[in-house]
């Protein structure tokens, strides 16, 4: 069960690390759930959303790349540690990540405070079938929350008009888009300010996992971090690039910024010794 407590006590509260250059916020989960409360609780739809990114090992691959996602995860409210390979990171730099926070699992928690407190909830992206069977499951899943709309995320500039004038006109406490990155990142930067929403997150593929289109991994591959196994054997046409270019990419350039760190500080440690 999740003490949510008062959120005034980690509205202040700013752990701030970055991974080869990306901002992590380092949080647990209980300090997560109350920084999101705070957000809605005080906000004014007509200012503008709050703005809830995940940092990943794909994610900060591409930040690194694209200035413009850089910026946009900058710039956000919050970014949550998703993902094994930033425990890893984490540990080898010395500053440990609190607690994955990935949002397939954070979200669901989301939903179960949303339920508790009246929060309601909007969808947005993925395939026209997948957000109309993640709708489905979610009422039967979470039968008290309230879902205020939902819509697929294959869309020009048109519908989109559209969408973001139903999205205010039925002023959810929270919007989940889901249009992977950087997409969805640029998405939530460039509307947040129009829109009549408390906190919108970017949730990558979560709506797939949620309308039972893809399958998690059993429990057991989840807590020792070979999550990405399961993924790779469901998609590995997909997921090739990840796995074999970016971890790998990932894991060489922390264990190299280590080794400079460590000699760094030798070298300044024998010249204290002269």
């Amino acid at each position: 069960m999740v003490n949510y407590g008062d959120w005034r006590q980690v509205m202040l509260i700013n752990e701030t690390i970055y991974i080869l250059g990306v901002r992590v916020d380092n949080l647990t989960l209980n300090q997560a759930v109350r920084r999101i409360r705070g957000y809605i609780d005080t906000s004014n739809k007509r200012k503008g959303a709050r703005k809830v990114f995940f940092a990943n090992v794909h994610s900060i691959h591409l930040a690194r790349k694209n200035p413009d996602l850089y910026r946009n995860i900058l710039n956000a409210d919050l970014v949550l540690p998703d993902g094994s390979g930033l425990d890893i990171a984490g540990r080898l730099l010395n500053e440990p990540v609190k607690e994955n926070l990935n949002g397939t699992d954070f979200i669901p928690v989301i939903f179960r405070a949303a339920e508790r407190l009246g929060y309601s909830v909007y969808l947005l992206g993925a395939k026209p079938g997948t957000v109309d069977n993640c709708t489905d499951n979610l009422r039967i899943q979470f039968p008290n929350l309230e879902i205020a709309g939902s819509h697929h995320g294959y869309i020009d500039e048109n519908l989109e008009n559209k969408i973001i004038a139903d999205i205010n006109r039925k002023r959810p406490d929270i919007l989940l888009v889901g249009m992977g990155s950087p997409l969805q990142e640029k998405w939530v930067t460039c509307n947040a300010p129009s829109l009549n929403v408390g906190v919108c997150f970017a949730v990558g593929g979560l709506f797939d996992f949620l309308s039972g289109e893809i399958e998690r991994a059993p429990l057991w591959m989840r807590k020792t971090g070979m999550e990405w196994v399961h993924r790779f054997a469901q998609n590995p046409r997909d997921k090739w690039n990840r796995i074999f270019v970016e971890i790998p990419l990932f894991l060489f350039l922390i264990l190299t910024r280590c080794a400079f760190h460590s000699n760094f500080y030798q070298l300044q440690n024998a010249r204290k010794l002269k």
